[in-house]
């Protein structure tokens, strides 16, 4: 059986990919700062609203608010980059190097948060990056 975690992740996984279609095509007129804007603004309203549906207080330290909003602020730039990227190249190519993002916490987690780091994750992420390196060529 599949774990809702596993079948939330595939459902990222369409979405994403849908986001990266959607945003180059966006890009084709708009230029990639208004296509970020109006993106966020359909973002804040589906998150809002999402939010807002669920009745609940936002609680939490103020290191992992803090946390958060350095979260969306690195989101915020990534997507500038990433549109920018969009208007002026190819979408499977910028799309395919930008979705190597998962490298980033994978070092991250084993440098300062302890995660193991098998022989097995080292060729997984190697391949990554040649399977990257592939569709860019």
């Amino acid at each position: 059986m599949v774990s809702t975690a596993v079948l939330f992740a595939l459902a990222a996984l369409l979405l994403y990919g849908g986001w990266a279609v959607a945003g180059g095509v966006a890009t084709r007129s708009l230029s990639p700062v208004n296509a970020v804007f109006l993106s966020y603004v359909a973002s804040l309203v589906i998150a809002g609203s999402y939010v807002l549906s669920l009745r609940r207080p936002i609680t939490g330290t103020r290191v992992d608010v803090g946390f958060a909003l350095v979260s969306g602020t690195f989101l915020a730039a990534a997507s500038i980059c990433f549109y920018t990227g969009l208007a002026r190249g190819n979408m499977a190519i910028v799309s395919a190097i930008s979705a190597l993002y998962f490298v980033v916490p994978a070092i991250v987690g084993v440098f300062y948060f302890d995660a193991q780091l098998t022989a097995t994750n080292v060729a997984g992420l190697a391949l990554a990056v040649v399977a990257v390196g592939l569709v860019a060529t």
